[in-house]
């Protein structure tokens, strides 16, 4: 696979629908990788979040902006905790 092949992908649901998804970022692990972008196709859902594990099925979550800003909020709040307060 070249890495346009792994930026570009359409993922198809049960039903036949597709989504035609664009990597905007990644992170990858030893064991893992979280990525993100863009999809078109399933509106009004214009983003995604991937989670790839080894030896397990890719989970996506398919979400629109209000929805994408919470969870970076809920993110962003969970780390700032955890490094400003000193929480856990």
């Amino acid at each position: 696979m070249t890495e346009s092949d792994e930026i570009k992908f359409v993922w198809e649901f049960p039903d036949g629908r597709q989504a035609h998804c664009w990597q905007a970022e990644a992170q990858e692990y030893k064991d893992c990788k979280f990525s993100a972008g863009l999809v078109e196709g399933i509106e009004p859902d214009i983003f995604y979040l991937r989670f790839d594990r080894k030896e397990e099925e890719p989970t996506m979550i398919f979400l629109r902006p209000d929805e994408m800003s919470a969870i970076i909020y809920c993110c962003a709040g969970a780390k700032w905790s955890n490094e400003i307060m000193g929480l856990l």
